[in-house]
């Protein structure tokens, strides 16, 4: 008789905090966790991370945190912070093994963090005069400041950083950029500091939507190239909104600007979509989750470098795309878990082109009911636009510039200074000319959802092999066959990131 000993694999060792650990939460934590910055408690150290561990364990388990609303199936950003599936499971080990230490000179090395900036030294600190006091009336509240940035000449600006001084009732802010004087007006009949205004700055300064911020938000640098103009005597309006709050509470937020060294010919332009491209009246009934559409065409080519939807809180969910007269559909963004404390300006990783004539839609639904943990009204109430934070908003922004030719080929970065070419393209069709199988190859710069398809002589599109389908980063190979074409000069194309890609091939039959 033969005995049969099964013989367990070993468990895989515990992971431990220098080795597994400190990379995860470095990388995607502290940058947010640590002293002065939004996130509520620092994670940037072994005594601090094991102190939270069992809450770390759990919000990263429910993928509550990192907080990155966008969904990285429908379009990928730059940024982009998601932990995988592996480093999750790695976090849970950690803890349920009681959290071991391992070697301390395994730790990983802690980024570079700048201080009171996470882009760098600001060439220009634009603070508020003195501490605004916020009363404690459990009311919002609209507050313009008139700040004085100094600048005597033209300047370039290449980024704009918000920092929030309470970021307890700092709900969300709006800066503008004004040469004509008539905010000055405004505060000065005001008696307090600043003066009070719902809806805008109670005129139409040079540029209402200098700079949106809220929390959550990423300051980031424009493209080479690219920047947004102050002016001489200008001045910066900052229209704070200050969220309820049940004692008085005191903020004194500030601006850091930063300048391009050389001119910046391309002017970057901000464009909103808002209640007023809704074809319905914008009301959300209690009891009730309801979606919105709202609908705007573009007169000119444009290239998008952002996109930022904005709401507050029964809002549930976003989703935003084009179509272009010919029909071809780019997706811009889709939120499926909307978060009112994380409103981030998604940065695209490349120039998305959009053409004149497409039709930008953006869909938004808000969950009025009782089962929404958010809903400021217990039992739900009737909604409707509105600057406070019980209200709500349709807002969605988008960051743009005038096209070039050859804007969708660039590659943009997450540093300063960065532009680059991605490597994508077709390779040659094999066997050429044909009369059965082929194989068709190409390259993706990243992974993406493409469009594949055969177009005749007169670049017409008379077959789709795949729509929308995501196909990962490095080269990848299709079969194809040409048997249903007639004789004749084919073309195989790919539509990656709004730019078309194609390679010629002959059907000989």
């Amino acid at each position: 008789m033969n005995l049969v000993v099964k013989v367990e694999p070993p468990k895989p060792p515990t992971p431990t905090y220098y080795e597994d650990i400190s990379p995860i939460i470095y990388n995607h934590c502290t940058k947010c966790h640590r002293t002065g910055e939004i996130g509520p408690m620092p994670l940037s150290n072994i005594s601090e991370v094991t102190a939270y561990g069992a809450m770390v364990k759990y919000v990263t388990g429910i993928k509550y945190m990192p907080p990155w609303k966008a969904d990285p199936d429908y379009r990928h950003f730059l940024d982009e912070n998601v932990l995988t599936d592996a480093e999750i499971q790695t976090i849970a080990d950690w803890y349920d093994g009681g959290m071991p230490a391992g070697d301390p000179l395994n730790e990983a090395a802690m980024p570079n963090f700048p201080t009171g900036s996470v882009l760098g030294t600001p060439d220009v600190v634009v603070s508020m005069d003195q501490m605004y006091a916020h009363q404690g009336t459990n009311q919002d509240h609209y507050q313009v400041f008139v700040l004085d940035p100094g600048v005597t000449q033209v300047e370039e600006v290449k980024a704009i950083e918000f920092r929030a001084g309470n970021a307890t009732i700092c709900h969300h802010a709006v800066i503008g950029m004004d040469t004509t004087n008539q905010a000055d007006a405004l505060d000065a009949a005001d008696p307090a500091y600043g003066y009070e205004m719902y809806g805008g700055f109670g005129f139409s300064p040079t540029e209402f939507a200098y700079q949106i911020w809220a929390p959550g938000q990423t300051p980031r640098f424009f493209p080479p190239g690219m920047s947004k103009k102050i002016y001489p005597n200008s001045k910066i309006l900052l229209q704070m909104h200050y969220a309820p709050s049940p004692v008085l509470d005191y903020d004194s937020s500030h601006i850091n600007l930063f300048f391009a060294q050389t001119a910046a010919p391309r002017y970057v332009q901000t464009v909103w979509m808002s209640q007023a491209h809704l074809t319905v009246p914008f009301q959300i009934p209690p009891d009730q989750v309801v979606s919105f559409k709202g609908s705007y065409t573009v007169p000119v080519d444009v290239s998008l470098l952002s996109i930022m939807p904005h709401a507050h809180l029964v809002g549930k969910s976003w989703l935003a795309y084009s179509v272009s007269s010919q029909g071809d559909t780019t997706q811009l963004i889709k939120i499926d878990d909307w978060d009112f404390n994380y409103q981030y300006r998604y940065a695209f990783q490349n120039l998305v082109k959009i053409t004149a004539g497409s039709t930008v839609y953006v869909e938004a639904t808000y969950d009025n009911t009782s089962s929404n943990p958010t809903n400021p009204n217990s039992p739900p109430q009737w909604v409707f636009f509105g600057d406070n934070t019980a209200d709500e908003m349709f807002y969605c922004f988008f960051d743009y510039v005038p096209y070039q030719a050859g804007d969708e080929n660039l590659q943009l970065s997450t540093e300063e200074g960065e532009l680059t070419v991605p490597l994508t393209k077709i390779y040659p069709i094999f066997p050429n000319p044909a009369n059965g199988n082929i194989k068709m190859g190409f390259s993706l710069a990243e992974g993406e959802k493409i469009t594949l398809g055969i177009y005749d002589m007169s670049g017409k599109r008379i077959e789709i092999i795949e729509k929308n389908k995501f196909y990962p980063k490095g080269r990848s190979t299709i079969d194809y066959n040409v048997s249903g074409l007639a004789s004749g000069t084919y073309f195989f194309g790919i539509r990656y990131r709004g730019q078309d890609f194609t390679e010629k091939f002959v059907v000989s039959q």
